[in-house]
């Protein structure tokens, strides 16, 4: 059996996806029930710390702080995928990466972790991409790109 992509379709055995793949994720208003109550808990933070801090200041930096911890969740995310790599674009900000920088590939639901690392580790926090997927068949796809 053969398990490698053909590489103008992107096509693989058992997972065929056309490519080049794009989407476009925006968790907020996929979830607007968690969006709502990240916004209540972002303005009662900071309510709470300019009464507490005794500055009105200190509730604007808490909410600042917030806000900018969840722009993922909070700005649509789009994605491209081809057969040399994946891109990226959030709030202006791009970037790319070929397939032979991730070494695994964890794949939960439509959620996938690419990570530079062939083991798990403490870092791929912070270097890896976890990336949405429209579906749980390009989360599979996207797994088989990095294993090949």
């Amino acid at each position: 059996m053969n398990d490698s992509p053909n590489r103008k379709t992107g096509q693989m055995d058992d997972v065929d996806v056309e490519l080049p793949l794009n989407w476009r994720v925006h968790r907020a208003s996929e979830e607007p029930v968690k969006g709502i109550l990240a916004i209540v808990i972002i303005v009662i933070a900071g309510v709470l710390s300019a009464i507490f801090m005794d500055s009105l200041f200190w509730g604007i930096f808490a909410v600042v702080v917030l806000f900018f911890g969840l722009l993922r969740f909070f700005f649509p995310i789009e994605y491209v995928v081809d057969s040399s790599g994946i891109r990226e674009n959030f709030i202006g900000i791009k970037r790319m990466a070929g397939w032979h920088f991730f070494k695994r590939a964890v794949v939960v639901g439509r959620d996938v972790l690419l990570s530079p690392y062939p083991k798990p580790t403490f870092m791929e926090r912070f270097r890896g991409w976890q990336v949405r997927t429209p579906d749980e068949k390009t989360a599979d796809f996207l797994k088989k790109m990095v294993e090949k």
